[in-house]
């Protein structure tokens, strides 16, 4: 069995917005919605949002793309960086 193929993806601000799989499944929110909301599949990739200012954009380009390579493509020609791997944590809290 292989492993699922990984993508961080930030802002222009290097702020983590998305991370994801090339795995089919959904798109996951950043947080539950208030109201009843059907759940978005996708048949070539799941999808992790951090930051609900991008979900509208992120969920617009998720529809338009065709396969995973197109929806990686959209997501650069829209200006956000993509990096192949787990997010990696640039800032660690203080206790």
């Amino acid at each position: 069995m292989d492993d699922a193929r990984i993508w961080s993806v930030y802002n222009k601000d290097d702020r983590l917005v998305l991370a994801l799989s090339d795995e089919p499944g959904e798109f996951n929110f950043t947080r539950l919605p208030e109201e009843e909301t059907d759940i978005v599949e996708c048949s070539f990739a799941t999808v992790q949002c951090y930051l609900t200012e991008v979900e509208p954009d992120a969920l617009n380009i998720l529809r338009k793309a065709v396969h995973l390579d197109d929806f990686l493509r959209l997501l650069k020609k829209r200006g956000y960086k993509v990096r192949e791997g787990r997010p990696q944590p640039s800032k660690f809290a203080r206790l």
